[in-house]
This record gives C-alpha cells, sequence and structure tokens, in this order.
C-alpha cells in the first residue's frame, strides 16, 4: 500500500513538473482555463492603483463562452487595455479578437459641454425609447437630420404636439392638441391614417410627464390633469360598446366613469392659464410646472408616489401684458428655480459689463418682485444648457451667457444664422434653430453647419420639442391648404 501511495505522489509531481517547464499539459487544464490571467494580474496592489471609480459592467451569461470570456473583462476595464497586465501566454490566440479588443479600449469617448447632472435634463431615458412600436429608427449621422412624414391633409388647427408610448401595447402615439380638440394618430398604425378624438376641449398647451397629460384646454383656458392609460382604454371601451348602447345609456355611462375613475381633473386656481413653464431640478430631481394666471403665478410640484403635479404655492404679481419669455431658470443654490420674463441689454453701461444682458427675473423662493413692462429685448426664445449656461435667442442671433449675462467662456459667446429664428432646440455639441422654410443647425466650438434642410415650397411651424420635434407644413402659395404633419428624425438626440 506505501508504495502505491508513494508511486502516485511521484506521478503527481511529474504531472506539475511538466506543466511549469512547458512540457505535454495534462488534461486537468481545459483549453478555456489554460488562457484565462493570473487573478494578481488583474488585482493590482492597490498602492500603485488609482482609485478613481470606473464604470462597471454586469457579466451576463454570453461571458460564460470561453473565447468572449477576455472580451467581457475588457469591456469591464473601460480606461484601460487589460492584456496590458497579462503575459504573453495569456492574450488570446485569435488575432480577430484582439483587434476587436484594441479598437474598443482606445475608442475615444466624445468631448460634451454638458455637466453629468444636466445630461439627463431633458434626454430621453432608454426605457422610453425601448421596445417601442413607432417609426423605425433612422440612422444618426452627420448631415443626417430629414423629416419623416407621419400624416398627409391634416385639417385640424394645432396649437401644440406631444409623443407618448402607451404603455400596455408600447406603441408610440403622437397627441395634437387643437382648437377642434385634443386627437391622437398611433405611430405604429400609420397605415390606417386615422386622427382619433380624446378630448372634444379646445387645447393650446401639451406636457406629457410619465403616464400623465397636462393640458391648458377648455373654453376658460384651465390646466387639467389626465391620466393617459385610463383615457385610451376608456374611449376604446366605450367605442367596443356604442353599437350596444343607446346615445342616453352611452352618456351616462362616460359621466359616471369619469366621476369615479377620474381620467380628467381640473387643477384649481388656473383658470385663464395663458403660458405654462416646465423645469426639472437635476440637482433635487424634482420637477415644477410653472403657470401664469390672472392672478400672478402658480407653483406646481410633480409628486412620484402619486404621480401628479400637486399645488405647491400660489403668487400673486402683476406680470407684463405681453409675456414672450417664460422660461424656468434652475440655480444649484436654491430650492425653486426662478422665472425668466424677458431680456435685457446692459450695453449702456462701463466695461466690463458692455456685452453684458439682464434677465428680468421673478424669485419664486420668496417675495417676488414685478418686473418692467417695457424696454426688454425682443427675445424668441431663452433656453438653459446647463447649469451655468443660457442661451437667448434674439432675431438671428443666438447668445450664450451664464446666469449673470455675461457672454459664455467655454462655449462660443454669439452664433448668428441667415434668416429669421422662430424656435431653437438645443442638441449635445449643437444647436438646431428652425425657421419657416426648414432648419440648420451649428456647432457650439466651431460654429460649423452641422444639419441644414431647406424646402421653400413649404412653411414649417415647430409643434413640440418635449420628447420628439414635431413639425407641421402647408404649401408656401396656399396657407390654407390642408397640412402635413413630420417627426424630425437621424439628428442626435436632444438633451
Amino acid at each position: 500500500m506505501g508504495f502505491l501511495i508513494a508511486y502516485s505522489l511521484v506521478q503527481l509531481f511529474n504531472m506539475f513538473d511538466g506543466v511549469s517547464q512547458g512540457g505535454r499539459k495534462s488534461g486537468v487544464f481545459s483549453p478555456s482555463t489554460a488562457s484565462l490571467p493570473a487573478f494578481s494580474s488583474l488585482t493590482p496592489n492597490t498602492e500603485d492603483k488609482d482609485l478613481t471609480p470606473r464604470p462597471t459592467c454586469t457579466l451576463g451569461p454570453d461571458s460564460l463562452n470561453p473565447k468572449m470570456f477576455f472580451f467581457s473583462l475588457a469591456r469591464c476595464s473601460a480606461t484601460q487595455d487589460i492584456t496590458k497586465g497579462c503575459s504573453e501566454t495569456c492574450r488570446p490566440a485569435e488575432g480577430a479578437v484582439t483587434a476587436e479588443l484594441v479598437t474598443t479600449a482606445s475608442s475615444p469617448k466624445r468631448e460634451t459641454p454638458l455637466k453629468p447632472e444636466w445630461s439627463t435634463l431633458r434626454r430621453k431615458t432608454k426605457d422610453d425609447s425601448a421596445d417601442c412600436h413607432g417609426l423605425p429608427p433612422t440612422p444618426q449621422v452627420h448631415m443626417g437630420a430629414c423629416f419623416s412624414k407621419v400624416f398627409n391633409g391634416c385639417p385640424l388647427k394645432i396649437n401644440c404636439a406631444v409623443t407618448w408610448i402607451f404603455p400596455k401595447t408600447r406603441d408610440q402615439h403622437l397627441i395634437l392638441g387643437a382648437e377642434e380638440g385634443i386627437y391622437t394618430l398611433n405611430l405604429n398604425e400609420l397605415h390606417e391614417d386615422t386622427l382619433k378624438k380624446l378630448l372634444p376641449q379646445r387645447c393650446i398647451w401639451l406636457y406629457v410627464m410619465n403616464n400623465v397629460l397636462m393640458s391648458v384646454s377648455g373654453k376658460s383656458s384651465q390646466l387639467y390633469s389626465h391620466s393617459l392609460p385610463a383615457l385610451f382604454e376608456q374611449k376604446g371601451h366605450l367605442h367596443k360598446k356604442h353599437s350596444s348602447l343607446s346615445l342616453s345609456t352611452n352618456r351616462l355611462t362616460e359621466r359616471m366613469s369619469l366621476r369615479k375613475f377620474a381620467i380628467s381633473v381640473k387643477i384649481p386656481d388656473t383658470k385663464g392659464c395663458r403660458r405654462c413653464s416646465v423645469a426639472r431640478n437635476p440637482y433635487t430631481d424634482s420637477t415644477f410646472l410653472c403657470g401664469a394666471v390672472p392672478s400672478g403665478l402658480v407653483l406646481l410640484l410633480w409628486y412620484e408616489p402619486l404621480q401628479k403635479f400637486m399645488h405647491l404655492k400660489q403668487l400673486a404679481i402683476r406680470l407684463p401684458d405681453s409675456l414672450p419669455i417664460f422660461e424656468l431658470l434652475v440655480l444649484a443654490t436654491d430650492e425653486f428655480p426662478q422665472l425668466c420674463v424677458g431680456v435685457r441689454d446692459c450695453s449702456n453701461d462701463k466695461p466690463p459689463t458692455g456685452q453684458q444682458l439682464r434677465f428680468d427675473i421673478i424669485e419664486l423662493n420668496g417675495a417676488p418682485v414685478p418686473v418692467p413692462d417695457s424696454g426688454a429685448l425682443r427675445a424668441v426664445q431663452v433656453t438653459q444648457l446647463d447649469r451655468d449656461t443660457v442661451l437667448i435667442t434674439l432675431e438671428r442671433t443666438v447668445k450664450i451667457v451664464n446666469l449673470q449675462g455675461l457672454p459664455s467662456r467655454q462655449l462660443a459667446a454669439e452664433i448668428v444664422f441667415d434668416f429669421p429664428i422662430e424656435t431653437l432646440v438645443c442638441l449635445q455639441d449643437s444647436v438646431l434653430a428652425f425657421w419657416k422654410h426648414g432648419l440648420k443647425g451649428r456647432s457650439f466650438h466651431s460654429d460649423e453647419v452641422t444639419q441644414e434642410i431647406t424646402d421653400e415650397s413649404r412653411v414649417f411651424r415647430v409643434l413640440g420639442t418635449n420628447r420628439d420635434i414635431i413639425l407641421q407644413s402647408t404649401p408656401t402659395d396656399d396657407p390654407s391648404a390642408l397640412s402635413s404633419l413630420y417627426i424630425l428624425t437621424g439628428h442626435e438626440s436632444s438633451y
């Protein structure tokens, strides 16, 4: 027995010795485990290691494939090529895989002017667009913007538009606010070419927050809150039973359903609302809605547990008769945003304030102070890009300033276009300026043209820019003709 034990030990020693000397490997080592790097090479001494947090990823089932295991580890590294920490015997023998690793690890990340907190201020989340049934995806390439027509011959007098994804079917819907009511178009069923009426009231403003539709509608222009899933299901339910119910019974059922489930709710003290603005504070993750009413301002706060905007405060203040600018500006130090209602020139002041602009601000954190009615510049739009960068759209010029009104030092202080700007949309590293015959995009840094579409035979008008950019067009020589509806695709996703 002792002889057998000694013989087994000698054989085991010779097996390991053969491995260490580069001889024939035993079957104990499979090809997949033999190619793995030593664990110590993946965990260097923490004293010599940069402790800056790095992006990580979870290894899924594909990582169990021996050929893909090394590639999965390289993805986890994110900032360095993991092959540099392994010996030559640890590297994969297949040249194609090695080439893919080098490309993935060495590809530079595109610079962006947005801060990390502000990069999600208005950008669509992945959950919103994942498994969405709507327009087919368009490759986003340089100078690749195009108008994708979704409806031809629209008879409505449209004031605004938004898009929304029905959670139950994942169909993407275009929601239109018009003088004739609120209508919807299923972008997954464009072959039907049908606009369906959701609500009969006149609508002048729309905004979608999760599955809640906020609107300024009705004869009195009051702010409403609508549950979109309940509204869609109710319309479908009533349509199915319309043939089997009498007219009086159908009206009674609809009235009882509205009272029971509160599909549409009036927001108190908002009658006569003429302007609305929504802003998200990226530091506190709070979303505010401010409305201009005859008595002053009403401020609402989105309450996530109840999925609704809650009344926060009512401010009694005299507003200017005209409100071309009505934009909430977020400050990192304040709990509530500020309301900008105009921009003024400070060119009469001495340097260095000769190029400075001044915002007409109404404080929502304390006692509001009225702003003068006259003297403001004819600004078209004010847009906050990040923590201390604001874009002011004048007739043909976009001025980029900080919150004190001074020209930006990081970006171009001024971007000039050769047409009157009607709407401005901010992208990651450029702006899209829309005018009546198309659009043009320019870079924040180089001022080069990034996108351009021109069609002088049509007059275009932007209906909404919240999630998707929605446009309407009519023939230039016949403004009263039926219109066409488009969604801008192929451009870089708006932030």
